[in-house]
């Protein structure tokens, strides 16, 4: 059967997290097989965009293939099943306190990895000209899935263009700060050190050092 053509959406222009895996297929964070994928976060300026209220009509064009008119006119089924929109404030990753949500759009794999070009529709063809960071947008087509009784709808990765791309980089993962903000420093009590107070200096006299 032909795929449903409103389910195909393309993203309003987001910032790139993960962005090494438009070229290395790697395993989700859970777990599975390797795949192509990136995460897009948006703020609440891309939110109210045109191209945002497209990605929502996907979902419901697809949970509509999948579970028919009624359950995906139903707002309680909606909020019952997994969504492709995610909070941003639930990850503690850099950069994301700038999002109000992010999508993670992923392709198998076992297939093409999806094209990637600039702001003129050229290749990028050298994994290092993408980084986490950059703004871009991406074209994708949501899927819904019912596994076992796991439900809900995700997209499909087609293709992403990069907007801009001399953005600072980002590496997706958490500060140090915040690894370490509230950890049990019961520990270190016992040790007899307090977190901010200052370093020892090992016994030497501020004097007798070599600087």
């Amino acid at each position: 059967m032909a795929s449903n053509p409103k389910t195909l959406a393309m993203t309003p222009i987001g910032t790139l997290c993960f962005a090494d895996t438009l070229f290395v297929a790697k395993p989700a964070a859970d777990g599975g097989k390797p795949r192509f994928s990136v995460i897009l976060g948006f703020d609440d300026t891309a939110m109210k965009t045109t191209q945002y209220q497209d990605l929502r009509s996907a979902v419901v064009a697809a949970a509509t293939d999948k579970f028919g008119a009624v359950k995906a006119a139903d707002p309680a089924f909606m909020r019952s099943i997994r969504l492709p929109f995610r909070n941003a404030s639930e990850k503690e990753y850099s950069g994301f306190e700038n999002f109000t949500v992010y999508i993670n759009p992923w392709s198998p794999g076992d297939k093409k990895a999806p094209g990637v070009v600039d702001i003129n529709g050229q290749d990028i063809t050298v994994p290092g000209d993408v980084w986490s960071g950059q703004l871009g947008r991406a074209t994708v087509r949501a899927f819904a899935y019912d596994n076992s009784g796991n439900k809900g709808v995700s997209f499909a990765l087609e293709h992403v263009q990069i907007v801009k791309a001399d953005m600072p980089r980002i590496d997706g993962r958490r500060s140090a700060a915040k690894a370490f903000e509230s950890v049990d420093n019961s520990q270190l009590a016992a040790l007899g050190i307090t977190p901010g107070q200052a370093p020892s200096s090992g016994g030497i006299a501020p004097d007798d050092m070599p600087f």
